[in-house]
C-alpha cells in the first residue's frame, strides 16, 4: 500500500509578485478528500488519488493559496502534470510545484545539509529536521513550513502555519482541517522527520 500521500521531492526552478501573508487565518484549508477531486488521478499514477495519496499536493496548494495565487488541487495537479512537476508518477519535485508562482514563492533548503542523492524517500534522518527555534524564526518571518509526519505509519505532509507556545498550529490536508502538531502527531521532535520552507520574494517597487 502506498503512503497517505505522494512521497518525496527535488530541486527544478521556479519567477511576478503577491500579497504579502496576512497570518495563519491567511493560510486557507484545503483537502484532498474533497468529493470535487478526490478521485482525481495523481500525477499519472494509474492507481493514486489526489484523495488517496495527494497530501504533498494540497499541503502546496495551500501554501501557494496563502501567498495570493488563486489555485486549488485539482488545478496545481493539473499543472504539474502538464510541466513535469512529478517524478515517478505522482512524487513531488518541491521546487517545481511553485512554478505557478513565476517565482514569487520560492523553497528554502535549510533542512538537508549536506544531501548526497537527488532523490530521498522514506530514509530521512535528523539532520533533516530543523530544531524548533529554527522553524519558529521561519514562521515569524511570515514563511510557510511543509513538515513530513507520519499518518497511520504512512508519510504525510502537513503546513506548518504558526507557533502557539511550544507547540505549532498546522493545516492537515487529510482530516481537512487546523489543529496542533503536538495534538495529532506529537511534538515536533518526534514527530516530524523532514521539514521544507516557503518564502515570498519581496517585489520590487
Amino acid at each position: 500500500m502506498r503512503a497517505a500521500c505522494s512521497l518525496l521531492a527535488v530541486a527544478a526552478g521556479a519567477g511576478g509578485s503577491v500579497p504579502a501573508l496576512a497570518g495563519t487565518s491567511a493560510v486557507p484549508v484545503f483537502t484532498q478528500r474533497s468529493p470535487v477531486w478526490a478521485h482525481e488521478p495523481l500525477g499519472t499514477d494509474p492507481i493514486d488519488t489526489i484523495g488517496s495519496s495527494g497530501c504533498a499536493l494540497t499541503a502546496v496548494t495551500m501554501v501557494q493559496a496563502a501567498f495570493g495565487y488563486q489555485t486549488n488541487p485539482h488545478l496545481l495537479n493539473q499543472w504539474l502534470t502538464e510541466h513535469g512537476g512529478y517524478v515517478e508518477n505522482d512524487a513531488i519535485l518541491w521546487r517545481t510545484a511553485m512554478g505557478p508562482t513565476a517565482g514569487s514563492v520560492r523553497l528554502k533548503w535549510i533542512h538537508i545539509p549536506g544531501i548526497v542523492p537527488q532523490l530521498r524517500w522514506d530514509d530521512q534522518d535528523s539532520s533533516d529536521r530543523p530544531p524548533p527555534a529554527v522553524i519558529r524564526q521561519e514562521l515569524g518571518a511570515g514563511n510557510l513550513v511543509i513538515v513530513e509526519v507520519r499518518l497511520h505509519g504512512n508519510m504525510h505532509f502537513v503546513v506548518l502555519t504558526g507557533s502557539a507556545g511550544p507547540d505549532f498550529l498546522i493545516n492537515d490536508p487529510w482530516y481537512g482541517d487546523r489543529t496542533t502538531l503536538a495534538r495529532r502527531y506529537g511534538p515536533y521532535e518526534t514527530g516530524v522527520y523532514s521539514a521544507r520552507v516557503y518564502y515570498r520574494v519581496p517585489s520590487s517597487s
